[in-house]
C-alpha cells in the first residue's frame, strides 16, 4: 500500500488522517510505504509531450521514486488538503506528473497496470478549513481523473470540512474512525484478491 502525505504541514490534520489510515492497514498485514510529498524534489508537468515516445516522463526529479509505485502498489491511499476549494498545490503537481501514464494508456494503448497484477484500490483523504458545501468538488474531479488513468478502482473517500488549526482533527474521533476503517478495508480486500490468485 502506498501512503501519499500532501501537506506541508508536517503532521497537519490530513497527514493525520493518513497515518490513522495507514496503521490500520499495517495491523490486518499490510505492508506499507509512505511519501510526504513536500519532502521531494517534484516539479510540475512541462506539457513537452517527451512521454508520447515511451510512456515515461523524461523530468528527472523524485517523481521518478513514485512512478514504480504508482504503477505496480496494490492500494494507493493519497491525503491532500483543500486550499481554496481546490488540491493544494503539491499533490496537485504530483497528479499533473501522471501525465505519462495517461500518455502510456492512450497514445501507446498500453495497460498502466503491470500484466497480470491484481485490481488496485484507491483513497482519498482530505480537510478543509472552510465549511462550505462544495469545498472538495474540485479535487473530487481531480481524483475521478487520477483513479481512472492509474485503473485504479475507488475504494475510500474521507472528506473534513471545518478543521483548520493543527491537531484539531484529534477532536473529530469519528473522523478516526472512519479513516481506520478505510485501511483496514483495502488491506482485507487486497488480502483477498491475492488469495484468489
Amino acid at each position: 500500500m502506498l501512503g501519499l502525505a500532501g501537506s506541508p504541514r508536517r503532521g497537519g490534520n490530513t497527514e493525520t488522517l493518513l497515518d490513522w489510515c495507514l496503521e490500520a492497514a499495517r495491523a490486518e498485514g499490510a505492508e506499507v510505504v509512505k511519501f510526504r510529498l513536500c519532502d521531494l524534489d517534484l516539479h510540475g508537468c512541462r506539457a513537452c509531450d517527451g512521454c508520447w515516445k515511451k510512456g515515461e516522463c523524461i523530468v528527472k526529479d523524485d517523481m521518478q521514486q513514485l512512478y514504480p509505485y504508482l504503477r505496480t502498489v496494490d492500494s494507493i491511499v493519497l491525503a491532500a488538503p483543500t486550499y481554496f476549494m481546490g488540491m493544494a498545490a503539491v499533490p496537485k503537481m504530483m497528479v499533473d506528473r501522471c501525465q505519462c501514464f495517461w500518455a502510456l494508456k492512450y497514445i501507446l494503448k498500453r495497460s498502466v497496470r503491470r500484466p497480470g497484477g491484481l485490481p488496485r484500490l484507491g483513497a482519498y483523504l482530505s480537510c478543509a478549513g472552510t465549511k462550505h458545501p462544495r469545498a472538495f468538488e474540485g479535487a473530487r474531479e481531480v481524483m475521478k481523473s487520477l483513479w481512472h488513468v492509474l485503473e485504479v478502482t475507488p475504494a475510500g473517500e474521507l472528506l473534513v470540512s471545518g478543521v483548520d488549526a493543527k491537531g484539531e482533527i484529534g477532536e473529530r474521533p469519528e473522523a478516526r474512525a472512519e479513516a481506520e476503517e478505510i485501511g483496514r478495508r483495502l488491506a482485507r480486500e487486497q488480502a483477498r484478491e491475492k488469495e484468489e490468485t
